[in-house]
């Protein structure tokens, strides 16, 4: 280990020794950049509003055609399941609610 020492005011020599930093800097260096990686992978929520302005609830898409939707205390409502042109409905429990269907494309783009 690397150090240096120098004559003390009693003519002993006193020794110093650099600060050891050890894993805890690289380790938080490394939970940042996680954190930033899955929050710019993570999918933004749509939030549903009332005509006063009050939250009513979110939808948080899975990113394979299914959203989970949850109200206004986070409690989870129910999901939907989109493939091809039909949407299917599912209550919290995971039972099917009901569906719908699209006669074509939908006018505007997808995200």
């Amino acid at each position: 280990m690397l150090g240096c020492s120098w004559p003390g005011p009693s003519g002993t020599p006193i020794r110093v020794r650099p600060v050891r930093r050890g894993p805890s800097l690289a380790v938080l260096i490394a939970v940042i950049i996680g954190l930033a990686i899955v929050q710019a992978r993570a999918e933004p929520q749509t939030r549903f509003y009332n005509s006063q302005g009050r939250s009513v609830g979110t939808a948080t898409p899975y990113g394979n055609g299914s959203v989970r939707y949850y109200d206004a205390r986070g409690k989870s409502l129910g999901t939907s399941t989109t493939t091809g042109s039909t949407t299917r409905f599912y209550d919290s429990g995971g039972r099917p609610t009901g569906s719908a269907t699209s006669p074509g494309p939908l006018a505007f783009p997808r995200r």
